[in-house]
């Protein structure tokens, strides 16, 4: 058995969770602290995060530590939303947060957040069941809210939408939520912006589920409505939303003499579940009740082999990749052909690269990504590929592991800068890599360069210097050679290995 503390630093509020894990049974929660917090309102009212709520923090942050410490958990981990970023004087609040907790916060990207929302989901004991017809998860936050869509078990987008709930909130208060104008005009921007995706994306696609993930979502399933974590028809979950506005708060307030947390936040965080289940209709809706606290936990157990998933996370991130390059038109064919000559030649060089599976991963989505760019531009693929892939949410990457595919597909095309030009935005560990997935690239798009999937029974062997390529071809290879030279020269640069091909008559 084993202790793990999340301390999670929210927009509106800031929570602690403890954790039981054991490997057979898995993991349940055993201890929860949540203080509400002012840090989005001030960040949206002032632009900065106001002495008084750092006090507060400061002192939430201390009486959290001492409940860790009185647990003596073998782990925690303290994180920020993506959020705190917005404020003009992040910097020293964390600062501040250091000096006088002892806690230094990891300050999470938006992609990292919206993983570790989604570890927590996927870990739910029916998850996969949910998405193996078709489902959206919606993840809600304060700023912003994302949707992944799920068709037959595999991703088909993610997308990042600019509706939260202090967001909306706010924008209530600033038109007057006393008026009936300032309601319609928000209830219109919202189905707006959802019939958008709904129109780009569903399609034909019906959802059977909308799988709810946010701080707010716990507070209506949990506390003020009768919307348990169980799966509900969409008929009656709209029946629910429909008898929850301020003076039903209110009354719950009064008649189970409890404070709801950031009971203002109620009414758009409703207005925005009603809009959402209007829009993308689906048949169910399913609140699994984790947080960010939970993904916490999850994916520090799985890095440590507390608990092995049950969910198939990289492949997550290989078929949101995969949809991305059939949006863009690209040529399928030629993309299997570098989707599995470029993972053989991975697999060939593993004691030469120093590379992990992790890398493979990445090296498996710049090939399916590689000429993405084409659609908008045959002159300019390789920065057009760049663009596509940094404004594309795949679902599993990190802000930086994104980053890099994009910078390797676009060198695929263009002279590799220096280190120096790049410095500012990867380390030298983080440069070399993108040399060696590049150098991989190279040698497996020649051997597919007339994109006719010429090459078979391919074998590959590392032997006194040389990576031999042991092939077989239904036709000529003059266009693959010619270029397989060039590329081999590059490689051999990288890795110290000359790649040699080798034609089976």
């Amino acid at each position: 058995m084993k202790l793990f503390a999340s301390i999670y630093i929210g927009t509106y509020e800031t929570t602690l969770k403890v954790f039981e894990v054991v490997k057979q049974k898995g993991a349940k929660t055993i201890d929860v602290q949540k203080i509400q917090s002012d840090i989005i309102k001030d960040i949206l009212s002032k632009g900065m995060i106001l002495p008084e709520t750092v006090d507060k923090l400061c002192r939430i942050l201390n009486d959290m530590k001492r409940t860790i410490e009185g647990y003596k958990v073998d782990a925690f981990s303290v994180v920020a939303g993506p959020n705190i970023r917005q404020a003009s004087n992040d910097l020293v609040v964390l600062e501040q947060i250091k000096m006088r907790t002892g806690f230094s916060p990891i300050v999470l990207s938006n992609s990292e957040q919206r993983f570790l929302g989604y570890q927590a989901v996927a870990s739910t004991e029916n998850f996969d069941e949910l998405i193996s017809d078709s489902a959206v998860l919606v993840d809600v936050g304060g700023v912003s809210l994302q949707i992944t869509l799920f068709s037959k078990g595999k991703i088909i987008t993610t997308q990042h939408l600019s509706l939260g709930t202090v967001s909306i909130n706010e924008n209530l208060r600033k038109l007057g939520s006393t008026s009936g104008n300032s309601l319609e005009q928000t209830f219109e921007m919202m189905y707006k912006e959802l019939d958008v995706f709904k129109t780009m994306f569903l399609r034909d696609i019906e959802p059977k589920y909308m799988i709810l993930f946010g701080v707010q979502v716990n507070s209506i399933t949990e506390r003020i409505s009768s919307f348990s974590s169980k799966s509900i028809k969409t008929e009656e979950y709209l029946d629910c939303l429909n008898k929850i506005n301020r003076q039903y708060i209110k009354r719950f307030d009064d008649s189970n003499d409890i404070y709801l947390d950031n009971e203002n936040v109620i009414e758009p965080v409703v207005m925005l579940y009603k809009a959402l289940a209007e829009t993308l209709n689906p048949a169910m809706v399913f609140a699994p009740g984790v947080s960010v606290a939970e993904g916490m936990m999850y994916n520090h157990s799985y890095q440590k082999k507390w608990l092995v998933s049950k969910h198939d996370f990289d492949n997550d991130i290989i078929t949101a990749a995969w949809s991305i390059a059939k949006r863009y038109g690209s040529y399928q064919p030629h993309l299997k052909a570098l989707y599995r000559l470029s993972g053989e030649i991975f697999d060939a060089m593993k004691k030469y690269h120093g590379l992990t599976k992790r890398h493979r991963v990445l090296m498996e989505c710049i090939a399916i990504l590689h000429d993405c760019g084409k659609y908008i531009s045959l002159a300019e693929a390789s920065s057009c590929s760049y663009t596509i892939i940094m404004a594309s949410e795949i679902l599993g990457l990190t802000h930086k592991e994104r980053e890099l595919i994009a910078s390797t597909v676009e060198f695929n095309r263009k002279p590799v800068e220096p280190y120096d030009n790049m410095s500012d935005r990867f380390t030298q560990d983080e440069y070399l890599t993108i040399l060696k997935l590049l150098a991989i690239l190279k040698v497996a798009n020649a051997l597919d360069r007339s994109h006719k999937q010429k090459i078979k029974n391919v074998s590959m062997k590392v032997k006194d210097n040389e990576l031999v390529i042991n092939i077989e071809a239904n036709s000529s290879l003059a266009l693959e050679k010619g270029l397989f030279t060039k590329n081999a020269s590059y490689f051999q640069e990288i890795f110290g290995i000359k790649p040699v091909l080798r034609e089976k008559q």
